[in-house]
């Protein structure tokens, strides 16, 4: 078989007009689609590794801030048991306070009340007691105590401080002076002379006496002076034991 030269060539000639048709018209723009289409493709895998990137920042941003929430909330929480134990140490300190207060008031009005028991009894039994010696001292009290309460009132007269003499001698400057002499039993003129010279020695001068009984004082002599009283008996001398007590007992 021979080979035809013409036919080869223009066989050749047809393929290298179809290679350049390909070319122009159907490789340029596939070559062009696909490399749109790499260019596409490079923006896509560019903005899905931006989007990627940005996904991953706002993950860490989210767990960051989770964990600040959490953080946020222990500390919450912590600040918000601390002031409960401070407002219950607060209520608890307010509650022993207000029962000690309460114990501290019960304690006084218990002491309160016992010393005014204490000192009820008391005065009942220091009435008692006077009752029982103005009893005791009623048989006691004869004519004889009361001359021996008289003298001892003649010698307190004369023993009466200086002072005192010049604020009755005061008392006693203008007019007749008058002093009532009482008795729980009758003095005798012996007596009554006594009592009469002391009580001038006190005034300074004559003071006239007007002398009645008194049985209510018990034994002993009572005298007034104007507005000055002088007592030597036994009812006061038993009042004053009462009173004295008394202060004693409330000093305590």
């Amino acid at each position: 078989m021979e080979l035809d030269w013409s036919t080869f060539g223009l066989q050749v000639l047809n393929f290298l007009v179809l290679v350049w048709l390909l070319k122009r018209f159907l490789y340029k723009p596939v070559f062009t689609v696909i490399a749109d289409r790499r260019a596409a493709m490079e923006r896509l895998r560019t903005e899905a590794e931006r989007l990627r990137a940005e996904g991953e920042t706002l993950k860490q941003r989210y767990e960051g801030r989770l964990a600040e929430w959490e953080q946020e909330k222990q500390e919450a929480r912590s600040r918000l048991i601390e002031e409960i134990n401070g407002e219950r140490t607060r209520l608890m300190e307010e509650v022993h306070r207000s029962v000690a207060q309460e114990r501290e008031k019960a304690k006084t009005l218990e002491e309160r009340r016992r010393q005014e028991l204490q000192r009820l009894t008391e005065e009942a039994g220091l009435a008692l007691g006077a009752r029982f010696a103005a009893r005791l001292l009623e048989r006691l009290a004869q004519s004889n105590l009361t001359r021996q309460l008289a003298a001892l009132a003649v010698e307190e007269l004369r023993a009466l401080p200086e002072e005192r003499r010049h604020a009755i001698r005061a008392i006693c400057r203008n007019g007749d002076v008058v002093a009532s002499v009482s008795s729980a039993h009758q003095l005798d003129e012996s007596q009554r002379e006594a009592l009469s010279a002391a009580l001038g020695e006190l005034a300074g001068r004559t003071v006239t006496c007007l002398w009645t009984e008194d049985v209510s004082l018990l034994a002993g002599v009572q005298v007034s002076l104007g507005p000055w009283v002088f007592a030597a008996n036994l009812r006061e001398e038993l009042k004053g034991f009462a009173e004295s007590a008394h202060a004693a007992d409330a000093t305590f």
